[in-house]
């Protein structure tokens, strides 16, 4: 008996951490992309900047003042984009992750859940189980509905990419 039929079934989707760090560059980058554009909009209508949701991210390094930044600048815009990217991508590791766990051939409900849900926790980490100078920092120019927005979009966005990426896969194979 071959030593992967050995294994058993658990093990048929097994997915190195190369390939889910990769599948995750690609389904954060879609999801920062995604969410930035709900920020942006979130930041026109609750606060009249569709830059100052984005600058507040990068509180991380310049502090405070950064919260109150509505217009664009390479030091608060393109920092706080980067971060809010790099966090995405962060989350999309779990995201990517779970669904590899659960097998390469997921149906789309599912993958939409599992993104709806590591949304969710990435919500209630961000803005109740971290400190302050680490939170997101757009929490506190957005409406709380526009921020549920932004999760949303993000939740959404994950399983967008994964199954695009997944379906050219297929495609090639």
């Amino acid at each position: 008996m071959r030593a992967d039929k050995a294994a058993g079934a658990e093990h048929r989707y097994a997915v190195d951490a190369a390939t889910v760090l990769r599948r995750a560059a690609i389904s954060g980058t879609c999801a920062s992309l995604v969410s930035t554009g709900m920020l942006v909009r979130g930041g026109s209508v609750d606060c009249g900047s569709a830059f100052a949701p984005v600058n507040a991210v990068s509180h991380w390094i310049w502090g405070e003042r950064a919260m109150h930044v509505n217009r664009p600048s390479f030091r608060h815009t393109v920092l706080g984009y980067v971060i809010h990217h790099a966090m995405s991508v962060f989350w999309a590791a779990f995201y990517e992750g779970a669904v590899a766990h659960r097998g390469a051939h997921r149906a789309a409900p599912a993958l939409v859940l599992s993104g709806l849900a590591i949304a969710g926790i990435a919500c209630f980490v961000d803005l109740k189980c971290t400190p302050h100078r680490l939170t997101p920092g757009f929490e506190l120019r957005l409406s709380p509905s526009m921020l549920a927005l932004v999760y949303l979009a993000f939740g959404l966005a994950l399983p967008l990419a994964s199954m695009l990426v997944r379906r050219a896969t297929r495609r090639r194979d």
